[in-house]
């Protein structure tokens, strides 16, 4: 990928990223953070509750 298209990659996942700051980075930094980004996004959606909450039913009585 080049520059533009890492940008544009990024910015699916962080878009309050501004285009200018990560200009300033070179090409493999931004493939650096693109993949932790990739990584993150990965974890998260494959994460799974620790517990499961039970409710109780609550019944009028009367």
């Amino acid at each position: 990928m080049n520059k533009r298209q890492l940008i544009d990659e990024i910015r699916q996942f962080n878009a309050t990223v501004r285009p200018q700051f990560l200009s300033q980075f070179d090409e493999p930094a931004l493939q650096q953070y693109l993949s932790n980004l990739q990584s993150a996004a990965r974890k998260h959606t494959l994460r799974e509750p620790r517990y499961i909450r039970h409710t109780q039913t609550l019944r009028m009585v009367g």
